[in-house]
């Protein structure tokens, strides 16, 4: 029996009343309509996106495991059998594409080990599309996922990060946006450095601003609680 295939699905990156179908290639919504297993990080905003793509999609019929931070090994396993079983299997975040700063890479990690076909679609990535607009070292970068939470730690990993050399990439949690940014303009040094700003990337909202740590320090920017990548050289 052959086995099936464990499709990665990029989700779009913007929020969910700004959703364009004409976003989504017609080939992923062709995948989509054909299979019967998700791992998803939540059902209920998988099974909208999905009928969203196609309201006669079969919903009732199809499988979704939760597959997140918290997952247990034996949902993981139970994919992996699925495939070995020969059907196919979607994996999705909740915005973005899986396994980058989203679930999906431990199932990945057991796909290859089982000699399972893993199969990338085309799709949006805000770290990709943050850093192609930034004017921002493209050749040397490093993304860091999210800053500590405690501003004290946040500031002690700044100050770690920006010794090193090339752009440094991460996100932060929409509601910690301005301090994120505070503290940067505070620790980074010196001034003439530069800290790029991609908010609510790909939505009606999306706005993009590259500027020097001494310009944003005098333009008080008050940033929007909306996705956000950071970016500095």
């Amino acid at each position: 029996m052959s086995k099936g295939i464990l499709y990665l699905i990029p989700v779009p990156v913007h929020s969910e009343e700004d959703f364009n179908i004409k976003l989504i290639p017609s080939y992923i919504i062709k995948i989509i309509n054909n299979l019967k297993f998700f791992a998803v990080e939540n059902i209920r905003t998988s099974r909208r996106f999905i009928k969203k793509l196609n309201p006669n999609f079969d919903i009732d019929n199809t499988n979704f495991f939760i597959v997140d931070k918290r997952a247990e090994k034996e949902i993981i396993r139970d994919l992996i059998d699925h495939l070995l079983d020969g059907n196919d299997v979607g994996v999705m975040s909740e915005s973005g594409c899986p396994g980058i700063a989203d679930p999906g890479q431990e199932i990945c990690e057991l796909a290859h080990k089982h000699q399972i076909a893993i199969k990338p679609l085309i799709g949006p990535s805000s770290i990709i599309l943050a850093l192609m607009a930034s004017g921002l070292n493209g050749q040397e970068f490093k993304f860091h996922g999210y800053l500590p939470i405690e501003q004290k730690d946040r500031i002690k990993e700044i100050n770690i990060i920006q010794k090193k050399s090339g752009a440094h990439i991460f996100i932060e949690t929409p509601y910690r946006n301005q301090k994120v940014l505070e503290d940067l303009i505070k620790q980074l040094k010196p001034q003439s450095r530069k800290i790029s700003i991609a908010i609510d990337l790909t939505g009606k909202s999306e706005k993009i601003i590259t500027k020097s740590v001494y310009e944003l320090s005098n333009s008080k920017i008050i940033l929007e609680k909306k996705p956000t990548i950071f970016i500095f050289e």
